[in-house]
């Protein structure tokens, strides 16, 4: 009895000690709010005492293992390793008795996982802001000689300005340690030289990429299956579907470019995340991709979880043609002794139309105004380092009071926030 009620002490003493705001690592580091929990442990929003400023601190349980903790050290040390402005800073690693952390800095956002789950498909100019961004990151670690090997939406966070830093070196490995095959990570999202124990390389990271485009545009991930086993044979039979199977308006030079990053050789792949982000970009900058221009109100999440029918672009050209060469027979067979009904002709002093001001107006209620106005359609992205009120229209291209042409299009940039693109309340 008096083992027992030494046992329920001890655990309701550490219980307390690592209450919020009672602990406080190697004197420094004080304890706040448990941000996340896993099973490898716990991540903390915490105050440096020393510098004053909050971090945030991943803690591992005092049950690890030895051999976890040295793990979770050499994580420490190979994400310290890499610097850049779309990298989440590590700044310190420790123990304090049982318990192993690492300090890191504290990003206030979401993750692209969350994005998806918000938004579903995002426009490709977003999509392609995004992958250059985390290219940059996966180049900046590959320079450092870090492969990080666990490249998911999860991983990757978006502060509130939009800009998007890369996270979680847990099973990131030295590129100059090829013997290390121990397979880890997300079999989702795991390369295929990983699971046949090939070499791990930059190029390994280039398939995480380009995994990565593909679910953000398509709004899913490229493989799907209800167990590992069956994610990892689709990911030896070969690649994915093509995106314009899973969404119509994908410009075909944007899903070559994806289907060569998820080449299934390493060897076929581009030699590097920033050749992936470039060659992504500039499939999708040409104005061939329709997929982010505004037409209709957008379709509501409950539609979106609907199994239609997967249509590929080709199909639904055709159809299109079918149509149009209908329409032409329909109106050859009427008589051509009919009189012609002219249109009126527009008056010499009438005014055109203008480009309103949607500055300041939610996000939605600014794209309304605009295709009111006579734009064919509208584009939005995130405004870079504005202020205001979340989801507002920050700046908008054509100005106010620009004259609007035939079939022109119109951008808008707004402050980010939640849900930005769905109509107010």
């Amino acid at each position: 009895m008096a083992r027992y009620l030494r046992t329920s002490e001890r655990m309701a003493s550490e219980a307390a000690a690592r209450a919020p705001g009672r602990r406080v690592l190697l004197d420094r580091y004080r304890l706040l709010e448990r941000i996340d929990e896993g099973g490898a442990g716990e991540v903390w929003r915490a105050r440096d005492e020393k510098l004053d400023r909050d971090v945030a601190v991943k803690l591992l349980g005092p049950s690890a293992d030895e051999a976890f903790r040295a793990r979770f050290a050499d994580e420490a040390r190979r994400a310290a390793a890499v610097v850049h402005p779309n990298v989440v800073t590590v700044f310190d690693e420790g123990r304090d008795g049982r318990d192993a952390f690492m300090v890191m800095e504290l990003v206030a956002g979401k993750t692209l996982r969350d994005l998806i789950a918000e938004r579903g498909p995002l426009p490709a100019h977003e999509v392609s802001r995004l992958v250059t961004q985390v290219a940059a990151a996966l180049d900046a670690a590959h320079a450092a000689g870090v492969i990080h090997c666990d490249l998911k939406p999860a991983n990757v966070v978006l502060d509130p300005s939009g800009i998007a830093k890369l996270t979680d070196f847990g099973i990131a490995r030295a590129a100059r340690d090829p013997a290390e095959q121990e397979l880890l990570g997300t079999a989702r999202y795991i390369a295929p030289e990983r699971v046949e124990g090939g070499a791990v390389t930059a190029r390994t990271d280039v398939y995480g990429l380009g995994l990565l485009a593909y679910e953000l545009l398509a709004g899913q991930p490229a493989f799907d299956g209800g167990s590992d086993a069956e994610l990892v044979r689709k990911r030896l039979l070969g690649p994915p579907p093509s995106l314009r199977h899973r969404r119509l308006g994908v410009d075909g030079r944007a899903d070559t470019v994806i289907s060569r990053a998820l080449a299934v050789a390493p060897e076929r792949r581009y030699a590097s995340a920033g050749a992936f982000a470039r060659a992504f970009a500039e499939a999708t900058d040409s104005g061939g991709d329709h997929t982010s221009v505004l037409a209709a109100a957008p379709v509501p999440r409950a539609l979106r979880r609907l199994n239609l029918p997967r249509l590929d672009s080709a199909v639904a050209l055709l159809a299109l043609l079918a149509i149009l060469l209908a329409t032409v027979l329909f109106f050859a067979s009427f008589p051509k002794g009919l009189p012609a009904v002219g249109q009126p002709a527009a008056s010499a002093g009438a005014p055109a139309h203008t480009t309103p001001n949607v500055v300041g107006q939610r996000l939605s209620s600014g794209v309304d105004a605009l295709l009111a106005a006579g734009y064919k359609g509208v584009r939005w992205d995130v405004a870079q380092g504005s202020g205001g009120a979340a989801c507002t229209v920050a700046r908008q291209d054509p100005a106010a009071g620009t004259a609007i042409t035939a079939n022109q299009t119109a951008t808008l940039y707004y402050v980010a926030g939640k849900d930005c693109s769905k109509k107010g309340d």
